[in-house]
């Protein structure tokens, strides 16, 4: 188990963050540790971006350990709500050298190869830190990049548009019920309990560390169904972060390719084609030959969806599609 001591200082330091590298790290991690929990289509998606881009030293760290740790710094802290791309991947190669030798040895020699188990570390980290941490650094960032690229980059969009609606809800619920309640219902897992933020692990009997924070960063993912605790360490831990902790988002089934979105028919699909520029319910429905009524139907669920934009330009709403909803 994991305990969160926050004060009144801590509690007004709990913020969220939606982040695209973290979202890629929550998918390699299953792809290493627990594929058969992915739907086909981002197994496919995930493995072949893998080996066709000969990402092997990506999976190898972010897959995690036979315990299934994976080095924290490969999810950087996220500065703001919602971090790009390039600032996540520069977070990653500027990691600061101590930061990289300290969680490899927790990888290496106890979270995740553990010598018990059976499993040594595997041979290509080993070569690959010959070169030193910051070569390390520089080469994982780069492999992250081409990962995000061919594996996530082109469901991102709707991705972003869910997690941000996520956030959205859990605002809203801290607004009507509070922090505490909120809190309880992020993740099976998590609990706030005492003034003390509880992270009940699947592996309770190895990991147990109680930490006093001032801030406490929360993500919502797609790619978990169990709340995840990253980054937290005991004092004297190099280059310090505040803990992260990883909930699932709001129906977390694995997103399929935006393609094939549950909520896409021959209709949406023909409005989803028209909006490539931003354009108003009245025009759509004259381009399809539809009543104003039924083209604002399909538009209201396309954008709960979070597949197109809606704003206002003067006395009109216009729709456009998200980037890749097609």
């Amino acid at each position: 188990m994991i305990r969160i001591r926050l004060g009144a200082r801590g509690l007004g330091g709990v913020r969220f963050a939606v982040s695209p590298v973290g979202a890629a790290k929550d998918l390699l991690r299953l792809v290493g540790f627990s594929p058969g929990t992915l739907t086909p289509q981002w197994r496919t998606r995930a493995t072949d971006a893998l080996s066709r881009h000969r990402l092997g030293l990506l999976a190898v760290v972010g897959g995690g350990g036979p315990l299934g740790y994976a080095p924290d710094f490969i999810r950087p802290e996220p500065p703001a709500f919602l971090t790009d791309i390039n600032t996540g991947l520069h977070q990653i190669a500027t990691t600061p050298q101590e930061r990289i030798r300290y969680e490899l040895a927790g990888a290496v020699n106890g979270h995740a190869w553990d010598p018990g188990s059976g499993h040594p570390p595997p041979r290509q980290l080993l070569r690959a830190l010959d070169r030193g941490e910051d070569h390390f650094a520089h080469r994982l960032a780069d492999e992250m990049a081409r990962f995000w690229h061919a594996a996530l980059a082109p469901s991102w969009p709707v991705i972003r548009a869910r997690l941000e609606a996520d956030v959205t809800a859990r605002a809203s619920e801290i607004a009507r019920s509070g922090l505490a309640e909120a809190l309880n219902r992020l993740a099976p897992n998590l609990e706030w309990r005492d003034g003390e933020l509880l992270v009940h692990m699947r592996t309770d009997s190895i990991h147990q560390l109680t930490l006093d924070a001032d801030a406490v960063i929360l993500t919502p993912s797609v790619f978990v169904d169990w709340a995840l605790f990253c980054a937290g360490e005991p004092p004297g831990a190099p280059a310090p972060r505040t803990p992260l902790i990883v909930y699932p988002a709001a129906q977390a089934d694995c997103l399929p390719p935006a393609q094939d979105h549950p909520l896409i028919g021959a209709m949406r699909r023909k409005l989803l084609a028209e909006l490539s520029q931003p354009r108003s319910t009245t025009e759509l429905a004259q381009r399809l030959y539809l009543s104003p009524a039924t083209a604002s139907y399909h538009l209201q669920i396309l954008h709960r969806a979070g597949l197109v934009t809606r704003t206002r330009r003067s006395r009109h709403v216009l729709y456009q599609r998200l980037g890749g909803a097609t």
